[in-house]
C-alpha cells in the first residue's frame, strides 16, 4: 500500500505519547522503501506534518491496510470512546439545565422551538436546543439518577 508521507507524519504528530511517536518516526525509514524524491523531501514533509497533527489519519490507514486488526481492536475502542464522550456531553448538558429557572413572563413557547427547528436554526447542536428548552421546561432530578 502506498501512502503519502505527509499523511503518515500528520498522523504520528497527532500522537501525544512521545515514545510511541518517536518509534513510529523511526520505523518510517526502517520498514519502508522510500523513493529518491521522498528521501529528498523527507525533512520538509516531516516539518509540514508536525504543523498539521491528525491522529485519525492513522486510523484510516489501519482500516484499509489491516482490516482485521481494525475491526477487532481499534473499532471497539473508538466506539467506546465515542460513547464516553456522548455520555459526558449529556451529563454536562443536564448539569447546565438543572441550574436554570423558568421565566414565567418570557413569551417563548414550544411553538417557537418548533419554528426554529423547521427553519434549520438548530442543526443538531445539543446545547442550543437545550438552552431554548430551558425557557419552557423545568427539569427536576430524580433520586435514582
Amino acid at each position: 500500500m502506498e501512502v503519502s508521507l505527509l499523511s503518515i507524519f500528520s498522523g504520528l504528530y497527532g500522537i501525544t505519547n512521545e515514545q510511541v511517536r518517536a518509534q513510529g518516526l523511526g520505523n518510517i525509514r526502517k520498514f519502508n522503501k522510500l523513493t529518491a524524491n521522498t528521501e529528498k523531501n523527507y525533512g520538509q514533509t516531516a516539518f509540514s506534518g508536525e504543523h498539521k497533527p491528525n491522529p485519525s489519519i492513522l486510523t484510516k490507514i489501519l482500516r484499509y491496510d489491516n482490516k482485521d486488526y481494525y475491526e477487532q481492536t481499534t473499532k471497539p475502542l473508538l466506539q467506546q470512546n465515542f460513547e464516553v464522550k456522548k455520555q459526558q456531553k449529556i451529563f454536562d448538558t443536564v448539569q447546565q439545565i438543572e441550574k436554570h429557572e423558568i421565566d414565567l413572563k418570557d413569551p417563548f413557547t414550544l411553538l417557537d422551538i418548533f419554528c426554529k427547528a423547521l427553519n434549520g436554526k438548530y442543526e443538531n447542536i445539543l446545547e442550543i436546543v437545550a438552552q431554548d428548552l430551558l425557557k419552557v421546561i423545568k427539569v427536576v432530578p430524580c433520586k435514582n439518577g
